[in-house]
């Protein structure tokens, strides 16, 4: 899928794919003409990344987390800790 159907059904600008990949959060496939190519399992780390915006994480903290491969529901659970402090 390319950037623009992906930026079309997920509601994030091209742009902020493009920047997702420069700082390696996002990392699609890139032909030789230089055009990005999203997976199924690109939309879903997309979906996550998403996800944890969404409930006010760091996008340094999103990468660690999607990383580090971290269990979920913990870092969760701090992060609504943080909250309603």
């Amino acid at each position: 899928m390319k950037i623009n159907e992906v930026a079309k059904i997920s509601g994030v600008s091209s742009r902020t794919l493009h920047y997702y990949d420069e700082i390696g959060l996002l990392k699609p496939t890139k032909l030789e003409n230089g055009y990005r190519v999203y997976t199924a399992n690109d939309l879903d780390k997309l979906q996550q990344i998403l996800f944890y915006k969404d409930r006010k994480f760091k996008l340094s903290k999103i990468a660690e987390i999607l990383n580090n491969k971290s269990n979920h529901l913990e870092i969760l659970e701090e992060q609504r800790q943080l909250i309603l402090k």
